[in-house]
This record gives structure tokens, C-alpha cells and sequence, in this order.
């Protein structure tokens, strides 16, 4: 049986000039700040990335899952950066995911051979597929590296 870590390598056969970026969004990544260090991170260079975005319940529907919800909340994620790394010109296409990590990105590295793979998560909103040792487990599972970002909490400005 095929491992994700032995199947999901990059293979120098189907890379390109371009740094080949797996995103997992468990959050929105909307600040160009972080899209920018992205760009930083990986040298500068030409990007390409996929975004995915597990349809997941949320906390408060732990005892059940409203799929309509749940891929409403991951469309939102999708398109916000897919939208923000675009504007900070990286080449990126997204897609909704499986629920579980590890299972979306082993689906998603079947046709994105990653050089790295970003999980975006917020404190502020607790994640349903990060408490059981998601990040642990997909570090177990796969060769590329892979970095945790936790976008900071953005403060409530209220008017007037």
C-alpha cells in the first residue's frame, strides 16, 4: 500500500521554475502582510499555489454537521485567499477540500506536486480538525515541509 509520504513527493519530472506551495486554509488568509511573507519565504521567486479548504463543521455544531454551512464557511475561506495571494501576483488556484487534513492534502498533492505545504489557522476561532493533532499528524504523513502559520487576531474597531 502507498503511503501519502512516499506517493505525494514532488517528482523532478513534473516541477517547474515556479516554488510550488500547497495551502490548507483553516483560515481566510486576507492580510497582504502574510501573502507577502509568503512571498519572502519561499526566496522571492515565481509561486505557485493551490488553496484548500477543508468543508468542516464548526465548534458549535460538533454533534453535527450542517454540510450546507460548512461548505458555505469553506467557500468564504477559498475565495478570500485565493483573491489575496492573487493580488500579491502568485499564480493560485482553490478548491473545497475533505474535512479531514490529512486526507485533503493527500487528494490535493495528487495533482499539485508541493514543495511545502502552509496550514493557515486563527487563535481567535477554534479549529474542529486542529485540536486532534492535525498538524502532527500531517507532519507525520508527508515529506514536504510543512509550516503552521496562526494569523494574529485582528482587533474590533467600533465607530462612533
Amino acid at each position: 500500500m502507498t503511503t501519502p509520504a512516499t506517493q505525494n513527493a514532488p517528482s523532478k519530472s513534473t516541477r517547474t521554475s515556479s516554488h510550488r506551495v500547497l495551502v490548507v486554509a483553516d483560515e481566510a488568509c486576507t492580510s497582504s502582510d502574510l501573502c507577502a511573507g509568503i512571498r519572502a519565504h519561499t526566496g522571492g521567486g515565481p509561486i505557485e499555489a493551490l488553496v484548500i479548504a477543508p468543508a468542516h463543521g464548526s465548534v458549535a455544531t460538533r454533534w453535527y454537521v450542517d454540510e450546507d454551512a460548512a461548505r458555505a464557511d469553506a467557500t468564504r475561506r477559498l475565495r478570500a485567499s485565493v483573491a489575496c495571494l492573487a493580488r500579491g501576483d502568485i499564480r493560485v488556484e482553490g478548491r473545497l477540500a475533505d474535512p479531514d487534513p490529512v486526507q485533503a492534502i493527500a487528494d490535493a498533492l495528487r495533482d499539485f506536486p508541493a514543495d511545502e505545504i502552509l496550514i493557515i489557522s486563527a487563535p481567535q476561532r477554534p479549529s474542529t480538525w486542529l485540536r486532534p493533532n492535525a498538524i502532527d499528524r500531517v507532519r507525520r504523513s508527508f515529506r514536504q515541509p510543512i509550516e503552521h502559520l496562526v494569523i494574529p487576531a485582528t482587533p474590533v474597531t467600533r465607530s462612533p
